[in-house]
């Protein structure tokens, strides 16, 4: 059968070039592309119909990772494509439902393939990856709550009240995070989550 493919990443000459690829397997058509996650939304909602969506993590209106669809029954399958060789990304890709998590430094022949397996239902993830989900992640999705706030500047007040905890609660999080990682300041956890990737995952109830 024909495979029936949409990719969604901000950059064209990787769209271009993924194009020009995949075109080497002659049961694969690109339908339609996006640049962004509201666009990829509109493409899903009322675009053609696709059976695999190649995904970015990293685009200009958020992380491609809010695309998947969690616990729910998938219809096109999703494969997250990343430029960052991230367990923790490999991770929140997994338990949000994708199909696979490949790197944009793979061959050719290893997407053709990936793409041909969730097309089919089954899973594309390299053994390390998934050594890594069953691993689990090494921040709770709370957590990731409480970094991103400490990152973009917000008190210990103003986290507690956003995310309705109380105050001990944020500073019982923050402790175990700074003992677990030996930081000494806020800062210094805000610049480890933004090297290491954490605020690219979307929080559990953020929309897909």
């Amino acid at each position: 059968m024909t495979v029936r493919l949409a990719i969604v990443d901000d950059h064209p000459v990787v769209t271009d070039g993924l194009r020009g690829a995949l075109s080497q397997a002659p049961d694969i058509v690109v339908v339609w592309t996006a640049s962004t996650l509201d666009e990829a939304r509109r493409e899903l909602r009322s675009g053609p119909l696709v059976d695999v969506v190649l995904v970015d993590v990293r685009l200009p209106d958020g992380s491609g990772l809010g695309l998947l669809p969690g616990s729910r029954p998938s219809q096109p399958a999703f494969l997250v494509l990343s430029s960052f060789d991230r367990p923790q990304y490999a991770t929140a890709a997994f338990k949000r439902g994708a199909s696979g998590y490949l790197l944009k430094v793979a061959p050719i022949a290893q997407i053709i393939d990936a793409v041909h397996t969730a097309a089919t239902g089954g899973l594309a993830f390299e053994a390390r990856h998934l050594a890594s989900v069953t691993g689990g992640p090494s921040l709770t999705r709370r957590e990731i709550e409480v970094v991103r706030l400490v990152s973009t500047g917000h008190s210990n007040d103003e986290i507690a009240v956003r995310l309705g905890i109380s105050r001990k609660t944020v500073e019982a999080y923050l402790t175990k995070l700074f003992e677990r990682w030996g930081f000494a300041t806020r800062t210094e956890l805000a610049l480890w989550a933004e090297r290491e990737g954490w605020l690219d995952i979307p929080n559990a109830d953020e929309p897909s």
